[in-house]
């Protein structure tokens, strides 16, 4: 099975849901570590069902057209915690700001201040978001099975966002030294 096939199960472990509702809540409670796509979503809950491992919940009205709604079966149950017992595969960690940082001797340091402002703002964001999912969830009593995981995987983002607004400030900074040592050459190439 694919990871994507065990977010839907740990997602219908909670409760009912369907692709719709599984792709706001990866988008909203996963963004800063996981992305699904529609396109594996739907095909996948199709799977999930033909295999036994999830079943579609039978229509709440006779009215208009409702979206099918999954719930996870008891082997669903079981491969989601065989799933969760097995080593965690190799971590896959793809950021382009590094790759552009790598290279960007070939380019003037305004094009990557520019990038590193883009990215400074994108995980200053990321951080507010999570700072109020954690202050969301303190609010309300622990009642949830996982609330306490929730938590430690908010702590985690929270600590790689900070982490990336601190190198994002320190690179910013060299690439300003850069930008002025580089004007600074130019001038002088530009007296007679």
């Amino acid at each position: 099975m694919r990871q994507t096939d065990y977010v839907i199960l740990g997602l219908l472990a909670e409760r009912p849901l369907s692709g719709y509702q599984i792709k706001k809540i990866v988008d909203i409670r996963f963004k800063f570590f996981w992305s699904e796509s529609f396109g594996q979503i739907f095909p996948a809950l199709k799977s999930l069902a033909v295999e036994g491992l999830a079943e579609e919940c039978p229509p709440e009205s006779d009215g208009a057209r409702a979206a099918k709604t999954y719930r996870i079966t008891p082997a669903g149950r079981a491969a989601l915690v065989g799933w969760l017992a097995q080593p965690v595969e190799k971590e896959s960690f793809r950021l382009e700001i590094l790759l552009k940082t790598y290279f960007s001797n070939y380019a003037a340091p305004e094009a990557m201040l520019a990038h590193l402002k883009a990215f400074e703002e994108s995980h200053a964001r990321q951080l507010h978001i999570l700072n109020q999912f954690q202050a969301e969830l303190e609010r309300i009593p622990d009642e949830d099975e996982n609330h306490r995981e929730i938590l430690r995987a908010i702590d985690f983002g929270q600590k790689a966002n900070r982490a990336y607004l601190d190198w994002c400030r320190e690179t910013q900074l060299y690439f300003e030294q850069k930008r002025l040592a580089f004007s600074g050459n130019r001038s002088k190439e530009s007296i007679p």
